[in-house]
């Protein structure tokens, strides 16, 4: 993941936000992949954050769309 890929993907979302389900859905995986990016790349304490985001993925509780 670089600053292009983002910048195309804040694109992507702004071409979406009259539909605010698949924009809100874009944005939250946006989100993800960036904390996986940095769980693999970023400095030891980056990647010790981004791992102690991650684990919210585990907790078991209904996520919400609409």
């Amino acid at each position: 993941m670089d600053l292009k890929e983002i910048k195309l993907r804040v694109k992507d979302i702004e071409k979406e936000k009259y539909d605010d389900e698949t924009a809100h859905s874009l944005e939250d995986q946006l989100y993800q992949d960036f904390v996986d990016h940095i769980a693999k790349t970023g400095n030891d304490e980056q990647k010790k954050m981004a791992r102690a985001i991650l684990q919210t993925n585990k907790i078991d509780f209904a996520r919400w769309c609409a």
